[in-house]
């Protein structure tokens, strides 16, 4: 039985393939078309140059919804190891100095959050995608 050998053609002379994407590729390759961004644990993006399609106002709810989840989160893990009683129990009808001031840090956290989610939105958001 006799076989044809493969023929070998070097990478480069394809021009598909290239060993370490270039700045010009990143500039002109793809790029993610996204309704809902993907989010990192510190709140950037986790998309190719995202490039928002669909109704805007969704966009805009969905990104503000996402980013003050994650903003009063952050604050909240950042409090961590707060008491809000003591340990026999008893407490007051008073709400707690430290349990308010973590919950208006979150507040402040949220509205930065959502004013953030629009900028991204305003600024990547391309129409209805139609």
């Amino acid at each position: 039985m006799a076989t044809t050998p493969k023929k070998e053609t070097p990478a480069s002379a394809t021009g598909v393939l290239q060993d370490k994407p270039s700045a010009s590729a990143a500039e002109h390759g793809d790029h993610d078309r996204i309704v809902m961004a993907s989010r990192r644990a510190d709140g950037s993006m986790d998309q190719v140059n995202p490039e928002f399609i669909g109704d805007k106002e969704t966009a805009i709810a969905a990104a503000k919804e996402q980013l003050a989840v994650q903003a009063a989160s952050a604050v909240d893990t950042a409090a961590r190891g707060v008491t809000s009683t003591p340990e026999d129990g008893t407490g007051s009808s008073e709400p707690d100095a430290e349990v308010q001031a973590l919950k208006d840090a979150q507040d402040e956290a949220v509205k930065a959050a959502e004013a953030r989610a629009e900028r991204e939105v305003n600024d990547l958001h391309q129409g209805l995608g139609e």
